[in-house]
């Protein structure tokens, strides 16, 4: 995947920030579909090795991936975050729609992050009260404490952004009713929190840094560690806020 220049520089980067637009625009991420394309036979390889069964289908989806026009179409309503056209084409597909989503997830995270990382390093994103990526404008896979100022930090799901927002509100509806925001967590376990939003019934997981090791969480790692958390989530009747490879 080739290096490229950050398609905008310094005061367009705060200008954006401020207005609330996203440095990532959905026309503005080019992504080579002859690049995805291997980079979805290998995940779609790995999927098939891992599983416990046989992936139904697999061959067959794999040959379709050849037909790049309809593949173009199944990105853009990705990056458009077109929920309708894109669950009217992961159907199109021999493939399981939930198995064709993780492995088109998982293979244009990269064009995110390639160019996220430059954007991200260059913005002040340590204030922005929006509950979706400033980045990308995708949701929170999970956050984290800060540990030297307790700063609520969020990651984007999908570019792998950090984002600041207020400690109470609630990043998939915006909601900041202190009666209606509470938390759980196990008691052998506090630093692992679950945050729970009772007017849109979604739920958040919360890492408490301690120590001064924020920098060294791994936020996908954590995410997959606390497993036991989203089943209690679910148990009380709340649902993950974002979609994920996972959910």
């Amino acid at each position: 995947m080739p290096d490229k220049l950050p398609h905008i520089e310094g005061a367009q980067i705060s200008y954006r920030i401020d207005q609330g637009q996203l440095l990532i625009e959905s026309d503005e991420l080019d992504v080579d579909l002859s690049i995805l394309k291997g980079v979805m036979r290998e995940v779609a390889e790995v999927l098939s090795r891992r599983s416990e069964e046989p992936v139904e289908s697999l061959d067959v989806f794999l040959e379709e991936l050849e037909d790049e026009d309809r593949l173009g179409k199944m990105v853009d309503a990705f990056k458009k975050r077109d929920e309708e056209e894109l669950s009217r084409l992961l159907q199109e597909y021999s493939l399981e729609p939930s198995l064709v989503y993780l492995v088109l997830h998982t293979s244009m995270a990269p064009f995110y992050w390639s160019t996220a990382g430059i954007l991200a390093r260059k913005a002040t994103l340590d204030q922005v009260p929006r509950g979706e990526c400033p980045v990308c404008g995708d949701l929170p896979v999970m956050g984290f404490l800060r540990s030297e100022d307790g700063l609520r930090v969020l990651e984007c799901s999908l570019c792998g952004s950090r984002w600041g927002v207020p400690r109470m509100m609630c990043p998939f509806c915006k909601n900041m009713d202190q009666e209606k925001l509470l938390y759980i967590f196990a008691e052998e376990d506090p630093r692992h929190r679950v945050y729970l939003c009772k007017k849109c019934n979604k739920y958040l997981k919360i890492t408490a840094a301690f120590d001064d090791i924020s920098g060294d969480i791994v936020i996908p790692l954590e995410d997959l560690a606390t497993a036991n958390m989203d089943h209690a989530a679910e148990e009380k009747g709340y649902e993950r806020g974002c979609r994920t490879v996972f959910s």
